[in-house]
């Protein structure tokens, strides 16, 4: 009812039924799936080697001669971005990985009038850091190669989807998940990779809560999925979405759940009523039903004895395909709501 809107997908992360997900950049691999390698310290090595072996002099008098070292904070200062600069530091990622990663990066830095609308940064180490690995990604990716491709994975494996948004006129803005990019293609010293300044503080998708391994079709899914959402969302247009996603074939069900979708309207300022399973942040997936009906139910059953033909031949009907499994993952996809313009096809 009412005019028509279009949808878009912002980004997306997705589990497995069952799926615990371990803490972010805690370890290699994660249900199978590569996610960032361990942020920890590139010098904790030496350190420990150098508690046993002293450097020899001459190795001290080189160090002196080289070149001061990369420092991201010096850097950003000089571009107005204190707050990005800030956070990494509170959440110990600049020194521990920013300054030291051997690959290059691009970063998408919130301006600090972004990160002033945010307010005040999460408090938990653990979340703070989620949020800002969602603004960094391995190897260098300028305007011109963002424009080519239709989505990015950052090193927390969060998926954002990249759209030129049209707002009604030009000129197009390109938007990398739910942030605008305001100036682009800085290049990092030394090959290091190349940032791009954004209009918000991107938003985080965090699973809190998952459901069981197993579970029944046309029946409610339990536990009921509980995900955290960290960072700016826009509050009249965005939704989240749960969406299944079948393994082998990495085909999405849209039609495969119900009680998927939660806006994330209201509250605070707006005097809007908050939707009963969105708050304080937290989207309660808690009527979410399985739709999809599982690929061996769908199968025909086998052929009955009376089903042979007169000529001893059995009546034409499709093999059963014991090839796919019913093993799904979730994925939680952030949409956005636009309204034509005026006289604009929908």
């Amino acid at each position: 009812r009412g005019p028509a809107v279009q949808h878009r997908d912002y980004l997306s992360r997705s589990w497995r039924w069952g799926e615990m997900t371990e803490p972010l950049l805690a370890s290699s691999v994660v249900g199978g799936d590569p996610v960032a390698p361990p942020l920890e310290p590139l010098a904790a090595e030496g350190e420990a080697a150098g508690a046993a072996v002293a450097p020899a002099p001459a190795a001290a008098e080189a160090t002196a001669d080289a070149p001061p070292a990369y420092s991201f904070k010096a850097f950003a200062m000089e571009l107005g971005l204190g707050r990005f600069v800030a956070a990494l530091e509170a959440a110990d990622l600049l020194g521990n990985y920013v300054d030291t990663c051997e690959s290059p990066l691009t970063l998408f830095a919130p301006s600090d009038e972004a990160f002033s609308r945010l307010g005040d940064l999460p408090i938990d180490l653990q979340v703070l850091r989620e949020l800002l690995c969602v603004h960094i990604t391995l190897g260098s990716l300028s305007h011109a190669e963002l424009l080519n491709t239709r989505s990015i994975t950052t090193i927390s494996q969060q998926t954002h989807h990249v759209v030129l948004a049209d707002d009604g006129g030009p000129p197009r803005v390109l938007q990398v998940g739910s942030a605008s990019l305001v100036e682009t293609d800085v290049q990092l010293p030394d090959g290091r990779g190349v940032l791009h300044v954004i209009d918000s503080v991107m938003c985080c998708i965090r699973l809190l809560q998952h459901c069981r391994y197993e579970q029944v079709w046309n029946k409610t899914v339990r536990p009921s999925p509980k995900v955290g959402l960290a960072g700016e969302w826009r509050q009249r247009q965005d939704e989240l979405h749960a969406i299944l996603i079948h393994c082998d074939t990495w085909q999405p069900r849209f039609q495969g759940l119900r009680g998927s979708v939660v806006p994330l309207g209201g509250g605070g300022s707006t005097g809007e009523k908050t939707h009963k399973s969105f708050q304080d942040g937290t989207v309660h997936f808690s009527e979410l039903l399985i739709l999809e009906k599982p690929p061996e139910m769908s199968k025909k059953k086998r052929k009955k004895p009376e089903d042979q033909l007169a000529d001893g031949s059995m009546s034409q009907q499709p093999a059963l395909d014991g090839n796919q499994s019913s093993n799904y993952r979730i994925m939680f996809s952030l949409y956005r709501r636009f309204e034509p313009a005026d006289g604009a096809a929908p």
